[in-house]
This record gives structure tokens, sequence and C-alpha cells, in this order.
């Protein structure tokens, strides 16, 4: 099941937030996992620059994004399209 939804253009992502290990570091990055729903299937992992030492923060801080955040995030991912 998809944590939010979002639209670009006439395409409907489905996205899920995944938290994954900085490089060298003890810090966690905030990644959203997008699929496209409709006839042309689509997956695209959207970095973010949220980070933090903790993995529980970045899912917090992940609800606390706004639908215009998010929108302009997997945007920037996955083009017009």
């Amino acid at each position: 099941m998809a944590w939010k939804e979002v639209q670009i253009g006439d395409i409907r992502w489905t996205v899920s937030p995944v938290v994954e290990r900085v490089a060298h570091t003890h810090a966690w990055r905030l990644v959203l996992n997008c699929r496209s729903r409709g006839e042309s299937v689509r997956t695209v992992w959207a970095t973010t620059s949220l980070q933090s030492p903790s993995r529980s923060d970045l899912y917090a801080q992940a609800d606390r994004l706004t639908e215009a955040r998010l929108t302009a995030v997997v945007a920037e991912h996955v083009g017009s399209d």
C-alpha cells in the first residue's frame, strides 16, 4: 500500500518513504520510492536532502512533508512525462 499519492502532469504516482545509510557516516537519508500507475508503469527512486542519525526521526520528518514539497521532490526526479 502506498504511503501517499501525488499527481505529476497526467500521471499518478504512489510514493513510499525508505531510509538508506549515507556512506562513510552514521547518518541516514530519506529516499522516496515512486511508482507510476496506469499503462506505463515506472519506478523511480527520489533522494531527498533530509538526513538524520535516527531512522525513526526521518520517518517522522517524512510524515511532516507538505503535499507541495512532496510533489516538488517527486517531479524533480520523474520529470514532467
